[in-house]
């Protein structure tokens, strides 16, 4: 509560939010209530993505460079949170109170958020079960006595690839074996049941992967019980670059199956695994250009919502702009000073000898009361001739209202603004690749995918004194 009254105020809080995450997981893993348990993983999970706004608000303050990218791990956080807690009674007031994040547009709304979670009530986390009175009739205890259904609590607190903590989306070589750690905590045992066993499901064909399950016997001492295994994991086969990547969950289940004692399962179970091999997916011929739009690829095609169809073509676009890219770095294609309708007519050709565009890429078609530069099947390509030094994709602010308008009039959520720099250049070319990146707009619902192209480069004999 201190560090969001702190970050509510304005100010940087003085507690780490990350620690303090870590110790609300095992917090959720101790506590005997179920929906206790629930509610204290859930509010660990908001305390990482305020953790992340914190950044980005003083990022932008600070006038750090690529600050959005604090946001976007905040917006997909937020994501992948909803995922697990969407549907639940006890993360209801939770979901509440930051409910706004999906529209985040200003660093103003960081406090309200901070704010509004201070006064959302956490249930009191009780660690031991009840003791029965020893007043009891004999009759009662000359009974055989039935475990009462009190709910168990797994907590999955760690996973681990080759000693490495699971990402989000975790890179994972295809065709090779490695080593999967797992950690969880119990926060009772049943007294009838021998063994603990974790299951991986997935709507995966089982020919593309194997993925260990784990099994534990009663572990000896007091409850809570905190246990590790290691087990082997391998993709069987890897996948292309528009195929989305393996989402695997493991299932708790005590063993026997028999009675109906309920149990909970907290914490962060969902393994979403890309096993591409980015070293050979050629996109548009330059190594830098072709990890970055990787990168990109994997924030588009996670948005909820939006076809893949759509996702394809901004790629297909992406790739054909980012040869370009490379290419006005390498051989300096764009000499001297360009306007807008010059470059227009150059990317247009540039895009057209791309056999999968082709006749598909209109030109001027009419949308919002405009009138589009390019577009792809309804996708718009707005594109700008500018002569002043851009450094940064967020120098290319101005153009975003009027390239989002585009895709909201054509129903699309995504939009690809390309600008070329063409500034008399006087020092080294920024790597192409640092020119390349996502920023949302319309109150996040489109996302607009920015190139900037570098021309009017100076001679590097020019660059020596």
């Amino acid at each position: 509560m201190e560090a969001l009254a702190a970050i509510a105020h304005g100010h940087w809080p003085h507690h780490d939010l990350k620690a303090l995450a870590v110790a609300l997981d095992a917090m959720s893993a101790a506590v005997s209530s179920a929906a206790a348990a629930t509610a204290y993983n859930a509010f660990g999970g908001i305390l990482r993505i305020v953790d992340m706004l914190a950044h980005w608000r003083r990022a932008v303050l600070e006038a750090e460079p690529d600050a959005d990218r604090y946001v976007r791990s905040a917006r997909e956080r937020y994501r992948l949170w909803l995922n697990d807690y969407n549907q639940s009674d006890a993360a209801a007031q939770l979901r509440e109170a930051v409910a706004g994040l999906a529209t985040l547009e200003s660093t103003e709304q960081v406090a309200d958020f901070a704010r509004a979670l201070t006064a959302v009530p956490l249930p009191i986390g009780i660690f031991v079960q009840p003791v029965k009175p020893d007043w009891p009739v004999q009759a009662d205890l000359a009974r055989p006595k039935e475990e009462r259904l009190v709910d168990l609590t797994v907590a999955f607190l760690k996973f681990q690839f080759d000693g490495q903590p699971a990402a989000e989306v975790h890179q994972l070589a295809a065709r090779k074996v490695h080593d999967l750690e797992i950690e969880v905590r119990v926060s009772r045992w049943p007294r009838d049941k021998r063994e603990l066993r974790l299951t991986p499901i997935s709507v995966e064909p089982k020919s593309t992967y194997d993925f260990p399950s784990f099994q534990f016997q009663k572990p000896d001492g007091d409850a809570p019980y905190t246990m590790r295994q290691n087990g082997r994991a391998a993709l069987l086969l890897p996948q292309g670059m528009h195929a989305r990547p393996f989402e695997f969950k493991y299932t708790a289940e005590f063993i026997p199956e028999r009675g109906d004692q309920p149990v909970a399962v907290v914490g962060h179970r969902t393994l979403i695994v890309d096993g591409a091999d980015a070293s050979k997916l050629q996109v548009c011929g330059y190594p830098g250009l072709d990890q970055a739009l990787y990168t990109l690829r994997d924030t588009l095609r996670r948005r909820p919502g939006v076809p893949q169809s759509e996702t394809a073509d901004a790629l297909l676009v992406l790739g054909a702009l980012c040869n370009l890219a490379g290419r006005a770095v390498q051989d300096a294609e764009f000499k001297g000073r360009w306007d807008e309708a010059a470059f227009q007519r150059y990317v247009r050709a540039e895009l057209r000898r791309h056999p999968l565009i082709g006749a598909d890429l209109d030109e001027h078609a009419h949308a919002a009361g405009g009138i589009t530069d390019l577009s792809l099947r309804g996708m718009p390509i707005e594109l700008k001739a500018v002569d002043t030094l851009i450094s940064s994709v967020d120098q290319c602010d101005p153009f975003f209202a009027q390239t989002a308008s585009y895709a909201v009039a054509k129903s699309k959520r995504t939009a690809i603004l390309c600008v070329l720099d063409s500034s008399e250049k006087k020092t080294a070319p920024v790597p192409p690749e640092k020119l390349l990146g996502l920023c949302t707009h319309a109150h996040g619902a489109v996302l607009i995918c920015v190139l900037v192209i570098q021309g009017h480069l100076a001679r590097p004999s020019a660059l020596s004194r």
